[in-house]
């Protein structure tokens, strides 16, 4: 990563032109006005306006530059296009400090809303959840694991895999930024890359409940029909298709030796910590509510893919 001395020296109306005149070095001056340059007054605000969120500062900073480079939709035309809409340049970090506690107020609120409507569904779904929805989920489940290892690229796969292991056992995980650079990433493009990846495996799992069909070849089909005999070993499979993605990245060797530099004196074989709220569980519900996947029953959806029978299949 670039030393930010540069970034600290600039005023805000040179930052302002800087970042709007260099798109290729967008993300790193944005990721470093958020983390070195205003840290000290978005803590500030944080203190005054986080209350009620389940995310400590460091997940809301990575959240509100996520909103910045794609903006309140999550879909974006090009990065940053929000700082088109500012009037004054000289007033940039003033916008961005006002900008970051508007984002708080509208999350806190939009968490309340959540929790109010998940206490909602709990109580509406619990009966149905009992009775069959926990073997609907892990075969929505294992069908889009298995075809988003089908359709992502190399690297976007390992840092898939990365996140499942992370929600299903954060005890075993290395440091983000640690991995991004052994990976040659930077950390901004790292946490971009792992909400895209978080994002499709929702977007599969709803094509899915829906009733669409997502096409697996004979190797995928046999990686999905394992997932769904084995769900209670679930962490240990992952971990099996985890390490033969590693095994295929060019910078292999690097990761390898961070994993066992971080497994010295633990007796584990480590993956990486990711940003998200993370569940040493297997029950498959609670995956599903960790990676913001609605639940299902009750929906009005579809019935989900037809597989065939599956012996010993448990969610527990």
């Amino acid at each position: 990563m670039k030393s930010n001395e540069g970034y600290d020296k600039l005023s805000s109306s040179a930052f302002y032109e800087m970042v709007m005149q260099q798109p290729l070095h967008q993300a790193e001056a944005i990721y470093a006005l958020l983390r070195h340059r205003l840290s000290h007054s978005l803590q500030h605000i944080y203190q005054n306006h986080g209350f009620g969120l389940n995310e400590d500062y460091e997940d809301t900073l990575d959240d509100f530059f996520l909103y910045l480079y794609e903006g309140s939709s999550g879909q974006r035309e090009k990065p940053f296009a929000i700082l088109e809409s500012l009037r004054n340049k000289e007033k940039f970090f003033a916008w961005t400090l006002g900008t970051y506690r508007n984002f708080l107020l509208n999350k806190a609120k939009d968490e309340k809303k959540r929790k109010m409507l998940l206490a909602s569904e709990r109580s509406f779904a619990k009966e149905e959840e009992q009775q069959w929805s926990e073997e609907t989920m892990i075969l929505l489940l294992a069908d889009a694991i298995a075809y988003a290892d089908q359709q992502f690229p190399l690297r976007n796969r390992f840092v898939f895999y990365r996140m499942l292991l992370t929600f299903l056992n954060h005890q075993r995980a290395i440091p983000q930024e640690i991995m991004a650079e052994a990976m040659e990433m930077h950390p901004v493009s790292y946490r971009v890359c792992n909400k895209r990846m978080k994002d499709r495996l929702g977007e599969f799992i709803l094509e899915l409940e829906a009733g669409h069909h997502l096409e697996l070849d004979s190797p995928h089909i046999l990686m999905r029909d394992r997932m769904i005999e084995g769900f209670n070993q679930l962490y240990q499979l992952l971990m099996v298709f985890y390490d033969n993605t590693l095994m295929q990245l060019p910078t292999a060797e690097k990761i390898q030796s961070l994993r066992q530099e971080y497994s010295q004196g633990k007796g584990m074989t480590m993956h990486e910590r990711v940003l998200y709220e993370a569940h040493e569980t297997t029950s498959i519900i609670q995956l599903f509510r960790a990676l913001d996947i609605p639940p299902l029953p009750g929906k009005g959806h579809g019935l989900g893919p037809t597989h065939r029978q599956h012996n010993g299949l448990s969610a527990r």
